[in-house]
């Protein structure tokens, strides 16, 4: 049972000469790059021949792809890889955005601390939990986190008669 079938080595052909044409590399140059001759070369990109797997591993270092570039179709593994990598630039871009504007605010509390300054810090402090609850992605999860936190410390941090008198109002 053969390892590549014959759709797959139209395929093969159809995206390597798209690959090929994309970096403006004739068929004569890349069938010398691949020490073949040009009929042979051209034979691939009709998807008469099916090369070897040492031939499509050097097709793929020599024009910078992986073998998935080569094998899926209609480019799809390309078309993937971009949707792909853009939103994680844009994610990774929003977040060193995010990241630099908290560090900034941080910077603020941190200094209105060591000069004393009460007031000043829990107005920068509020700032950043502002940036994560109210504008921030996710907000519910970022308010749960926030009100689950503060009921463990006023769990952990209260007395026995104080969690009685809770739980007697509560009632």
């Amino acid at each position: 049972m053969p390892i590549i079938g014959k759709r797959d080595v139209s395929t093969i052909g159809r995206n390597l000469k798209a690959y090929r044409l994309e970096q403006g590399i004739t068929q004569k140059e890349f069938a010398d790059d691949l020490d073949i001759n040009r009929q042979n070369y051209s034979k691939i990109e009709r998807g008469v021949y099916t090369p070897s797997l040492e031939k499509i591993l050097e097709i793929c270092k020599i024009l910078y792809i992986t073998p998935n570039d080569l094998l899926l179709d209609n480019r799809e593994y390309d078309d993937f890889k971009q949707e792909i990598f853009g939103k994680l630039d844009e994610d990774f871009l929003n977040l060193m955005r995010e990241m630099k504007v908290v560090e900034e605010i941080r910077a603020k509390a941190l200094k209105a601390k060591q000069k004393g300054d009460k007031k000043s810090e829990e107005h920068y402090l509020t700032d950043i939990v502002g940036i994560y609850v109210i504008g921030g992605k996710g907000s519910w999860e970022a308010a749960d986190a926030l009100y689950y936190n503060r009921l463990d410390k006023l769990i952990k941090g209260a007395s026995a008669n104080t969690l009685k008198s809770l739980v007697k109002r509560l009632d």
